[in-house]
């Protein structure tokens, strides 16, 4: 029974293949405060006073919400404050919606004990850290414009979208780039392809009427070398019935020769 246990205690545990493709804790970074430096540079020149460490009275702090440091800025300036606040919000929309798409499917993995309790915990202290961030951002541009914390988190999803719906396109215009390349480089090879492929059926039939030819001038070659033993076999025989029946020769007497007659 204490074996089964064992056995029963090791396959629960998590292998260590498991171990190392499972990350122990949810990792997502921030994105970049840039509106803190510019923020601190604003405060410096137009607010030097907003950045001393004071302990005031709640009369004085009311005064000093009711009076934002910003307001010293000059409209221009704080367009740049403005801009710098709209891009750090919609980053941060971007890394919470990346949590909110994430988190459904870790819960289930965590249901099941196939992600550690750290690895949960993290991951919702990512998402705690992300929408207090978003807070942060909706009450600093109350702090640069008077009502812009009613249109800012609308206006940043809304840019956001668009960011998201110009990386898609981008990706498929990419897509549509690569897959051209490489039609274009299909063509080039197919025309390759078919170049060679015609030199070497050219190759072939000049191969062929070359042995064509050969073969007609052996041809020829060997009907010419049959007709010169033809006629050397008929001129002899020509000659033979010449010798035979040649006509008598002038002033001689043909049949038998004549007899001599002696004389008493």
């Amino acid at each position: 029974l204490a074996f089964m246990a064992y056995l029963a205690w090791r396959g629960s545990q998590p292998t260590d293949f498991f171990c190392e493709a499972v990350a122990s804790v949810y990792e997502m970074e921030m994105p970049e405060k840039e509106i803190d430096a510019i923020t601190e540079s604003l405060q410096k020149k137009y607010a030097p006073e907003s950045l001393q460490e004071r302990e005031e009275t709640d009369e004085n702090e009311e005064a000093a919400a009711a009076e934002p440091w910003t307001r010293k800025v000059p409209v221009e300036e704080r367009q740049v404050l403005q801009k710098a606040l709209m891009q750090r919000l919609v980053a941060c929309i971007g890394k919470l919606d990346q949590v909110q798409k994430d988190k459904p499917g870790n819960w289930k993995l965590w249901q099941t004990k196939l992600i550690s309790e750290r690895f949960w915990s993290s991951l919702c202290d990512a998402e705690k850290a992300v929408s207090q961030e978003v807070d942060s951002c909706v009450a600093e541009a109350q702090e640069i414009e008077p009502g812009w914390k009613e249109h800012i988190f609308p206006q940043a999803v809304q840019l956001y979208r668009m960011q998201k719906q110009q990386e898609v396109e981008k990706k498929v215009a990419k897509k549509e780039q690569l897959d051209e390349k490489k039609m274009k480089e299909r063509e080039v090879k197919r025309a390759e392809i078919e170049k060679r492929l015609k030199e070497e059926e050219k190759l072939r039939e000049e191969k062929m009427a070359e042995k064509m030819m050969q073969k007609l001038l052996e041809e020829e070659e060997r009907n010419a070398k049959a007709k010169g033993k033809a006629k050397g076999k008929a001129k002899p025989a020509a000659k033979k019935k010449e010798r035979v029946g040649a006509p008598p020769i002038a002033g001689i007497a043909s049949g038998p020769p004549p007899t001599k007659v002696r004389v008493a």
